[in-house]
């Protein structure tokens, strides 16, 4: 707990230095958007993922101080990270045969982001938004170029993932191969049917995210992004397909689960003034 409450100070800090951040930050999306090109719709969702870590950052601090207004600011990040990935995978999509015109950087960055929201989705149960981005995830794996190969060998959570929305949506994605080092989420994915054992790999699950919910240098942690340093979506996305499937829900003790998975039940995804316009400029740009 200790841990937990140490990253929460940190936020607290971090949050009282940035008083001007999302103004700012809304006045370059605005500018960008207003530029209608392919260049200034880049630079959108740089924006997107700064107002998303406030917001994260702001959230985390209220639920974490039992505020549960602080879920309203969690889904708020969540959303604008969602806006973020789709556009850089079509910005990507779009560009990476042009030749001689400058394009947008590969999808490496992205990854571990479209992960976490893919379990945060599957949390909510909105297929809906799961859809597009596990599509977006089995084209960083199958698409050449699309993420650094070098990259995708060591990563554990995101096949997890694709993993877990074909147990979610009952039907097999791209097959990753089964020499895949998964780590701690194979013994997950072996313990499937069998309840005392899910129970003690959900446990070694949780405190895996805890220990990469910090960039400390090296491997790159997938959980380094506000909100979900201190939120183990992926927990509450298991327990999400679980029940779906009718399999008894295990008993977990974790620090980590100190706000309770039922609390994610107030994640709600909807528009706000800043999806709706970049929403509109995404339609208009790419029909």
């Amino acid at each position: 707990m200790r841990e937990i409450e140490r990253i929460v100070g940190k936020h607290r800090c971090w949050l009282s230095q940035s008083d001007d951040m999302v103004a700012r930050e809304l006045k370059y999306l605005d500018e960008d958007l207003a530029n209608e090109s392919l260049a200034g719709l880049n630079n959108v969702p740089d924006s997107l993922e700064i107002l998303a870590v406030y917001h994260g950052k702001q959230g985390e601090v209220s639920v974490f101080s039992n505020d549960p207004s602080g879920w309203v600011d969690i889904s708020r990040a969540i959303i604008y990270r969602y806006w973020a990935l789709i556009l850089r995978a079509k910005i990507f999509s779009k560009t990476r045969f042009l030749q001689n015109i400058r394009h947008s950087p590969n999808l490496t960055n992205q990854l571990s982001g479209a992960g976490c929201l893919l379990a945060g989705f599957i949390a909510a149960d909105r297929q809906d938004l799961a859809e597009p981005v596990a599509d977006i995830i089995e084209g960083m794996y199958s698409v050449k170029g699309a993420v650094n190969p070098e990259y995708l060998k060591g990563r554990r959570f995101e096949p997890f993932m694709l993993w877990l929305y074909s147990a979610y949506v009952g039907r097999n994605v791209i097959s990753l191969g089964k020499d895949m080092d998964l780590g701690v989420y194979q013994k997950l994915i072996d313990a499937w049917v069998d309840e005392q054992k899910l129970s003690s790999a959900l446990v070694e699950v949780c405190q895996y995210h805890l220990d990469n919910s910090e960039d400390k240098g090296g491997r790159d942690p997938e959980f380094k992004s506000p909100p979900f340093d201190l939120l183990p979506l992926e927990m509450s996305a298991v327990f999400r397909v679980l029940k779906k499937s009718g399999f008894p829900l295990p008993v977990v003790a974790s620090p980590l689960l100190s706000v309770g998975l039922a609390a994610l039940e107030n994640l709600i995804f909807k528009s706000d003034e800043v999806t709706q316009k970049v929403e509109a400029a995404y339609i208009k740009f790419f029909g």
